[in-house]
């Protein structure tokens, strides 16, 4: 152009002499000739060719290009000038993407292919320049002092402190990219561009790209791996790890290639018709799924960076499009065969809680949906980390957030009242930012639990409750139990939700504290790998950081060491198993001896009877069967078990017999209903009658008790040691004069003349009680009682002595002279 440009001025001088015009005119008429050259020779525009304008941006023109390549290509296009226009569209891509040469277009309209080669222009010392430059225009050598091509880098540089508060931790959800480089380094400057379109392409997909100053950062340049002679010095840190790019060839394609490569192989799974529900009911170990969508055999970039960030809350799979395997799921859930899509399931595998179909789905959406969707819909608190995201500190009362935990077993039968409670944050949808609803697994979370029930502050059998919580810091919280278990089953369902919706309204309705204040122990980590696992990433990762640091020949030296010291342990291993193995066959032998002269010993098992076991242990005992069963407490239970099995092991042989255990604390209503239908019996043989209040029955005076179940001839036996057994024949006669003075209720004084049932007895009224009658105030088995400071007599029973007399009962038991009370049928346990 310039050389053009001299050629005419000289040409119009010539003319202008000769047609006798001023040189002022001459010049003017150069200008306009020059305008209108370049108008002419500059027509051709690339934003017209991919049908954009100006203001469009990187991702506007490659969709574009994409677009019109895909219309235009050679061999799908049969119009003749579709060669030509697919030519021209390459063109106008290479220019507008292209940052330098873009810009150098719209600030100057210049669009010659052979200004590429300056895309950072080289300031050679030609008389005009910033600084003193040696260049070879094929290759050679180049020296500059000041290159402002560099402010890019600039722009994007980190120190120690950054990589290590920063990018370091961010990288177990993020990858980061970085470039070490130096202002004297020249290769640094041809990869600008590539660099340039890295960040393009890579910030909008999850991957942040960063540099590093080398002269102002050594000690960070180091532990990148950079050294002075081997800039530039690319490396990707991600999951805590340092790999290096060792491509002689630095392109975009090649740094794409080594990221991908980089992640684990299972991030993201393959699914197809066949093992789709398999994925899909996996959601058992906390976490969602989600299904994307795809035309594509190779799954893109930014799935994999979402599946990286999101790996802790969800499990991903790739389905492809328009394949026979993957036609009838597409179907299934009416998918676009066009377009992009994503799936995200809770625990409802055939009804998705989000979808989204495009052409292209951006990362910045994607990650917005399973950012509001990352939990389940009851999710399990298996982590302290789970925790702190459910439900955070908050130490104001008036934004308090609470938490209701359902407490549960990891078995399938509790799957029902996980169920039920899922089905009632469907109904009363609460606001998760007032509480959130979780449950958590009983012996998987034991310290946590326990910090939850000190002091009796929760119920003696903690399955099925709903506990409510309130964390004021990170380590204090206060908590509060509901009264009544949250009960699976149709017969249950309602009265279970009103009392959790009555006392949920009741709590979020008012600023007072809850109940009990406690200091938390941290959850277990249900999730982390165990011993295996962790060596087995240990291993792995050593190996990839030997992969990127020693050579071919220290890879050598090493591995003929290692092996020396496995060869070495292999055979010390042999041989130690050898010696093991004849100190087996030795002790076998010995055993096959001492078997034949030694008899084996029966277990003894002890059964603890509920609503559960009742059949099996009551209801539905053989003919001639009998169950014993020692009736206890919590506090009481560590006492009582040992003394009771020692009692009943002569008998363990006897496989007429079962025995047990039994909670008063739970099977109290049906232990006084038992009596209840034992004294109604009595009653009709001897012609009278009477009312007994059950509610009368304490549990603690029935700790001790053993009673004996007949279920196929409905009686039962009972030993105490308080028992009146020791009159024969007045055990009938007793009980019902213990229920005739029990039902007296116009003087209240303990007595223990039912203590041996488990009565709280009751003296006579004013007009008729023993003591006007001139009685001694003795109780029936005429013991003595003990006065306390109230004035009221109480009879005082240790527990370490409460089953001194139980072998002798035994014996009297299976003698038959044990006194026998008869029912008419046996009642149903655990309905009061």
């Amino acid at each position: 152009m310039l050389a053009e440009t001299s050629e005419d001025s000289h040409l119009a001088d010539n003319l202008g002499h000769q047609a006798g015009m001023g040189s002022k005119e001459w010049i003017l008429v150069i200008f306009i000739s020059v305008l209108t050259l370049d108008a002419v020779f500059c027509t051709w525009n690339p934003y017209q060719v991919l049908g954009l304008t100006r203001t469009a941006t990187i991702p506007d023109i490659r969709k574009a290009y994409k677009s019109l390549a895909k219309e235009w290509h050679p061999d799908k296009n049969k119009n003749e000038n579709a060669e030509a226009k697919f030519v021209e569209v390459n063109k106008a891509y290479e220019l507008l993407s292209d940052p330098a040469r873009k810009k150098l277009y719209d600030q100057k309209g210049v669009i010659d292919d052979s200004l590429n080669r300056n895309s950072h222009p080289q300031n050679a010392y030609d008389g005009s320049g910033d600084g003193p430059s040696f260049f070879s225009q094929h290759g050679g050598f180049r020296f500059q002092f000041k290159m402002s091509e560099m402010n890019f880098f600039h722009q994007h540089r980190i120190t120690m402190r950054a990589y290590e508060n920063l990018i370091f931790p961010q990288s177990l959800t993020q990858p980061y990219l970085v470039l070490v480089y130096s202002e004297w380094c020249l290769m640094c400057l041809h990869l600008l561009p590539m660099w340039q379109r890295l960040v393009d392409d890579l910030s909008p997909i999850g991957i942040n790209l960063a540099t590093v100053h080398f002269d102002q950062e050594v000690e960070l340049a180091h532990k990148l791996g950079g050294r002075r002679g081997e800039l530039p010095h690319v490396v990707l840190v991600m999951e805590s790890r340092i790999s290096y790019f060792k491509d002689d060839e630095f392109s975009t394609a090649k740094v794409i290639e080594f990221i991908r490569s980089r992640f684990a192989r299972n991030l993201i799974s393959s699914v197809d018709a066949e093992n789709s529900g398999q994925f899909l009911s996996g959601w058992k170990d906390n976490k969602v799924r989600v299904l994307l969508f795809g035309k594509l055999e190779l799954v893109r970039l930014r799935y994999l960076t979402l599946a990286f960030k999101y790996r802790s809350h969800a499990v991903f799979g790739y389905v492809q499009l328009n394949q026979e395997p993957t036609r009838a799921l597409s179907e299934k859930f009416d998918i676009p065969s066009k377009l992009d899509s994503l799936l995200l399931f809770h625990e409802d595998r055939s009804r998705p809680v989000a979808r989204l179909s495009m052409a292209d789905l951006p990362y910045s959406t994607l990650k917005d949906i399973i950012d509001a969707n990352k939990y389940l819909q009851l999710p399990r608190l298996s982590s302290q980390k789970m925790l702190d995201s459910l439900c955070p500190p908050e130490s104001s009362n008036v934004r308090r957030r609470l938490c209701a935990i359902l407490v549960t077993d990891d078995l399938e039968e509790d799957e029902e009242a996980r169920e039920h409670l899922r089905q009632f944050t469907r109904q009363f949808k609460y606001s998760r930012d007032r509480i959130v609803f979780s449950y958590v697994f009983r012996d998987k979370q034991i310290e946590f639990l326990r910090t939850l029930s000190q002091e009796g502050k929760s119920p003696s059998e903690a399955k099925l409750y709903v506990v409510i919580v309130w964390r004021q810091d990170i380590r204090h919280l206060s908590y509060s139990w509901l009264s009544q278990p949250f009960v699976s089953g149709t017969d249950n369902w309602n009265s279970s939700i009103e009392h959790l919706h009555r006392t949920l309204t009741k709590i979020l309705g008012t600023s007072q504290p809850l109940a009990h204040q406690t200091i938390m122990k941290e959850l277990v980590d249900e999730h982390a790998q165990g011993l295996i696992g962790r060596i087995t990433a240990r291993l792995v990762s050593a190996a990839e950081v030997l992969g990127d640091h020693i050579t071919r020949q220290e890879v050598l030296a090493v591995g003929s060491v290692v092996g020396t010291v496995l060869f070495i342990a292999a055979v010390g291993y042999v041989m130690t198993y050898l010696v093991r193995l004849e100190e087996e066959t030795v002790q076998r032998n010995n055993r096959n001896v001492s078997r034949t002269q030694r008899s084996t010993t029966t277990e003894l098992k002890l059964h603890e009877l509920r609503s559960e076991t009742y059949n099996g242990m009551v209801r539905l005992l053989k003919p001639g069967c009998r169950t014993v069963v020692l009736l206890l407490d919590n506090q009481s239970k560590d006492v009582l078990i040992p003394k009771f099995h020692k009692a009943v092991w002569p008998y363990r042989k006897n496989k007429s017999l079962l025995f047990g255990w039994m909670n008063v604390d739970r099977g109290l209503p049906w232990y006084g209903r038992l009596l209840n239908l034992a004294l109604k019996n009595v009653e009709e043989e001897e012609g009278s009658e009477m009312t007994l209040d059950s509610n009368l029955v304490k549990s603690k005076n029935c700790v001790g008790t053993v009673i004996s179940l007949n279920g196929h001839r409905r009686y039962f036996c009972i030993y105490h040691a308080r028992h009146p057994e020791c009159l024969s024949g007045s055990g009938g006669k007793r009980m019902q004069s213990m229920a005739r003075r029990l039902t007296k209720s116009n003087h209240t004084l303990h007595d223990n003349s039912g203590a041996f049932m488990g009565f709280d007895t009751l003296l006579e009224d004013s007009d008729n009680s023993d003591v006007e009658k001139g009685d001694t105030g003795k109780p029936i088995d005429e013991e003595p009682l003990i006065t306390n400071g109230l004035g009221s007599s109480v009879h005082h029973l240790s527990t370490e002595f409460a089953l001194d007399g139980l072998s002798n009962w035994l014996d009297r038991l299976f003698e038959g002279t044990t006194q026998r009370y008869y029912i008419n049928y046996w009642p149903d346990f655990g309905n009061y």
